[in-house]
């Protein structure tokens, strides 16, 4: 029986430097084929964070090209500007709960930065 390998990766720290790390594990994973199936969700902070950063929103809009539905919190993107920002990187705003749980429950593993 073959098995495919599926990566959630949960970015939420506040650190962007760990941000920085998830996003390049997603965008290596994706372009190496480490995995079969690679999707990252934003879940915390770090979604105000990346919305005015400019080395975040760059390497972000890379990643957010290559992964399958990329999404970001509504409850942590509570002003019309981080929600806006995040949107114009290809980032679905959605609650992420039911997301995550589903993404569990289809064998995805959680990397959690």
């Amino acid at each position: 029986m073959v098995t495919s390998t599926k990566v959630l990766v949960i970015l939420s720290s506040a650190e962007k430097e760990k941000a920085i790390a998830g996003l390049m594990y997603a965008k290596n994973a994706h372009e190496n084929r480490w995995v079969d199936d690679i999707r990252v969700v934003l879940f915390g902070p770090i979604e105000r964070i990346l919305a005015n950063d400019e080395e975040l929103k760059e390497l972000s809009s890379t990643v957010f090209k290559i992964t399958a539905h990329p999404v970001a919190c509504t409850t942590f993107a509570d002003e019309p500007a981080t929600a806006d920002a995040l949107k114009a990187l290809g980032c679905e705003v959605d609650q992420v709960g039911g997301i995550i749980s589903e993404y569990l429950r289809n064998g995805f593993i959680p990397l959690v930065f």
